[in-house]
């Protein structure tokens, strides 16, 4: 009897220690979970990641009907917020502030000059179709003169142009390869962007630059992996097709 009283006391202490074990495990289990929780600020966010979209006017003017003459230089297409899911969010909430132009007036030349619409006679239509379109997705973190005013702070950190010459990659009429411009933009930014090109009779041209963000348009990261683009060469064109060269 002696013998099984002992026995009972070893496995009752036995049992006391593996509670206490697992309590701790239970505990740092349960930290662990809450540390790795989508904090409540984001978890209602409607977008993960911010595209700035460069268009080279060369391109967009060889494809489609300009009224306004194209240079020879990428200009803002957009300030897109987007997911790594499929569809890009846009019309983001019903209770989006209206496009208010008085709101960028100390923004109005460097946004004509750098987000200009070459398909509309007012650049004021492209940039309350873009905030109404896009800035609806973000405008709690960036409001609309933060909106327009981060893309072209971002334009101007990012150049597009100095970049390709860093690779001697120029708008001069030349083929190059996809991934050479896709590199000559990763090891300026030390992230990989996404390449559109559209066809013009048969020639591919470089139509737009993907950049992307984060959340709140501070630091550029890595785009998700989309082909945009089906050539292995395409063109960054000088002069429009067909015009008269000096």
């Amino acid at each position: 009897m002696k013998g099984t009283n002992g026995m009972l006391i070893v496995i009752f202490m036995f049992q006391i220690q593996q509670a206490a074990v697992c309590g701790t495990h239970l505990h740092n289990v349960s930290k662990f979970v809450q540390k790795w929780q989508v904090p409540v600020a984001t978890a209602g966010r409607k977008y993960d990641f911010i595209y700035l979209v460069q268009q080279w006017q060369i391109s967009l003017c060889n494809i489609k009907s300009c009224i306004k003459p194209a240079r020879p230089a990428f200009s803002i297409h957009g300030l897109w917020p987007s997911t790594y899911s499929t569809k890009t969010p846009s019309n983001c909430t019903a209770t989006v502030s209206k496009f208010a132009p008085q709101k960028i007036s100390d923004l109005k030349d460097r946004l004509d000059m750098e987000w200009p619409s070459l398909l509309r006679e007012s650049n004021y239509e492209l940039w309350k179709e873009e905030w109404e379109s896009h800035g609806s997705c973000s405008q709690a973190m960036l409001p609309q003169h933060a909106f327009f005013e981060t893309a072209l702070k971002l334009k101007e950190k990012y150049k597009l142009q100095e970049m390709l010459a860093e690779k001697d990659i120029y708008p001069f009429g030349n083929l190059y390869r996809l991934d050479g411009i896709i590199d000559a933009i990763a090891t300026a930014t030390g992230h990989n962007p996404q390449i559109q090109c559209s066809l013009y009779k048969q020639v591919p041209l470089l139509s737009n630059v993907f950049l992307c963000f984060d959340y709140n348009a501070t630091n550029i990261i890595d785009c998700p992996v989309k082909k945009r683009c089906r050539y292995d060469e395409i063109m960054i064109p000088y002069y429009m097709f067909g015009s008269r060269r000096n």
